[in-house]
């Protein structure tokens, strides 16, 4: 069933909606002369309307090597199935996946997308997050809702948007689920960058606030899986009001 309850006989991605009208039909073929498109991250020429060529397409690796099943953390132990943090603590969420490690060219579609604000790059990544969460789901993601990791109000308004929020948007529609803002950030607190993992954590203790309540299983999405305390402190603060499983998804991890 979807969450409309209208019953699906198999379940796929559904590719972007076209919005292309008779003047931009006709044009599409003179823009492309003018100006022909080119990859997004090293600018190479492209035949057609992909934002990236084969060259950087191979800089996409997926993680390797034996992860911790929580949180996808590196193990060293192949035998293990869980890595120290997730043994010996709750972490909030109940599982969390990355398309590939943040040093690669998922870093830079990353910074392309918060710092060069190429809006292109949230929607192919979108695409990318939702044929993940259908191939390592088997079919339809067993998720309800879809939110994501909120901006404090003034460093959304110093970037102008919030990424994790286009990802949520993109991955909603092409997995028909609702996309709803449930966790407010209501203090701005210092870059995470230089913090240790305990000092992180105790940096957001408190900084955000439940402000729609909602059962079920519900997806969490941010654009940079780090030490994880940001996902954790927001899957507490879903769970805090009846969210049953808190699925992460991001785009790298690094």
């Amino acid at each position: 069933m979807t969450t409309s309850g209208v019953t699906r006989t198999s379940w796929s991605v559904s590719p972007p909606s076209s919005r292309t009208g008779p003047i931009a039909a006709a044009l599409g073929p003179i823009v492309g002369v003018l100006y022909p498109p080119r990859c997004l991250l090293c600018g190479a020429a492209l035949p057609g309307i992909a934002i990236l060529c084969d060259r950087c397409e191979e800089r996409l690796p997926p993680l390797s090597g034996p992860r911790c099943s929580r949180c996808g953390e590196s193990l060293e132990d192949p035998v293990a199935d869980l890595c120290v943090a997730c043994g010996t603590r709750d972490r909030g969420f109940d599982a969390a996946h990355a398309l590939g490690p943040y040093d690669s060219g998922w870093g830079d579609l990353v910074r392309a997308l918060k710092f060069d604000r190429e809006r292109a790059v949230a929607r192919d990544l979108a695409r990318r997050l939702a044929m993940e969460l259908v191939a390592i789901s088997g079919g339809r993601p067993p998720i309800d809702r879809i939110t994501y990791v909120p901006m404090h109000r003034a460093d959304r308004r110093a970037r102008g948007f919030n990424q994790a929020r286009l990802l949520a948007r993109g991955v909603g529609r092409r997995l028909h689920v609702p996309v709803v803002r449930m966790v407010r950030k209501v203090r701005r607190t210092p870059p995470q960058a230089q913090l240790s993992a305990r000092e992180r954590r105790e940096n957001l203790r408190g900084a955000f606030r439940l402000i729609q309540s909602g059962e079920g299983n519900v997806l969490l999405i941010d654009d940079i899986y780090t030490t994880g305390s940001t996902l954790e402190e927001c899957s507490r603060t879903l769970k805090t009001e009846g969210a049953r499983r808190v699925l992460v998804v991001t785009v790298a991890r690094a």
